[in-house]
């Protein structure tokens, strides 16, 4: 019989079938064909109706009522599964009270390719265009080769309203929605190489976090390759360069105000909240730290290509942020059933964790 325990920050919780289990915790490429950028474009813009160009500032009466956002990763060819997940984050089945909102965006961490079927996939099964949340993409390192990065940038990044792109033809993007700034960094190409977010990259995310308005209370971002690895990818991915890493995590403690980073990769999920990068949790693979005053590491673990099939859920109720993870076996039709949780209590002002 699968059993799990569903905790809070301070119990010990297990995710029966998940690539990792620890305290604290639950748990070919296709070819693209390159086709006319601007007609996907115009397709791709109908796609996406839910509107996240509106800013903080402009919706004041609204800033305390719920709404959520999805985070998955890493489907690439497992093509059933990733339909699976999108069922599941669409329908709602499994859904705990306090219920959850249904979610204003999903994010895919990365490795999407091939990034036109999967997000053929999304457009099918969020075949309601009056209510599909857009897909927010992240470049991954199978996505980089030119028809999967291609489609990610003329046609998937487009079609999110309001987004605010660090260069015109740049994969590195934010937009603001109520009282979230949401960042997606692309570690491979402008921001980084090799899943390693460099000096510009980092002075980007700086500024983007500094900028946002005193109306955001909660700054996420999203990249694909884990600043602190567990399972797999242990010294491959963005911890790669120490020094790189280091920094950029000082930023984002030194700045306020970002409260978790979603990544992918590993294929398995996990989440630790890191203070000090350079310290012995998070440089020990076998440790999740739950460090007071850290930012969350949530590894999405992988909505297809992976042991098992997760995601994250992610509710914003003013100062209030909820967070619930979600698994199944992989295949067609399996039933998901929530393997963690946890919760963030902001303080009345904008400047910590």
């Amino acid at each position: 019989m699968r059993r799990f325990y569903v905790a809070t920050m301070k119990d010990v919780s297990y995710c029966v079938g998940c690539e990792i289990r620890s305290p604290r915790l639950s748990v070919r490429r296709a070819a693209s064909v390159y086709v006319s950028v601007s007609v996907f474009c115009f397709i791709a813009l109908a796609f996406s109706v839910a509107d996240l160009g509106a800013s903080a500032g402009e919706v004041p009466r609204n800033a305390e009522q719920a709404f959520s956002f999805v985070v998955t990763a890493d489907p690439r060819q497992e093509g059933s599964s990733w339909r699976n997940a999108l069922r599941e984050i669409r329908d709602m089945t499994v859904n705990a009270e306090p219920a959850f909102a249904p979610p204003s965006w999903v994010i895919v961490a990365g490795d999407i390719d091939p990034a036109r079927k999967r997000f053929e996939d999304y457009t099918t099964v969020f075949s309601d265009t009056a209510s599909r949340p857009p897909l927010v993409p992240v470049v991954g390192n199978h996505d980089t080769e030119f028809g999967d990065f291609t489609f990610i940038r003329d046609v998937m990044i487009p079609s999110i309203r309001g987004v605010v792109r660090r260069e015109p033809d740049s994969c590195d993007y934010y937009f603001d929605y109520r009282n979230v700034r949401m960042i997606v960094v692309d570690a491979y190409t402008k921001s980084g190489k090799k899943g390693v977010i460099r000096k510009s990259g980092r002075e980007w995310v700086k500024n983007t976090v500094e900028t946002a308005p005193v109306s955001i209370d909660h700054i996420f971002l999203s990249f694909h390759e884990p600043a602190f690895p567990r399972g797999r990818h242990l010294k491959d991915s963005f911890n790669e360069d120490i020094p790189q890493r280091d920094a950029f995590w000082r930023m984002l403690i030194s700045c306020g105000r970002v409260r978790a980073v979603f990544v992918g990769h590993t294929h398995g999920y996990n989440r630790l909240r890191i203070l000090n990068p350079e310290s012995a949790g998070a440089n020990d693979a076998a440790a999740f730290p739950d460090d007071e005053g850290g930012i969350y590491q949530v590894d999405a673990g992988a909505a297809g290509h992976g042991a098992t099939n997760t995601f994250v859920r992610v509710q914003v109720e003013g100062k209030n942020v909820s967070f619930r993870t979600y698994e199944a076996i992989n295949g067609p039709d399996q039933p998901f059933f929530e393997c963690d949780r946890w919760e963030l209590s902001m303080p009345g002002d904008k400047s910590g964790q």
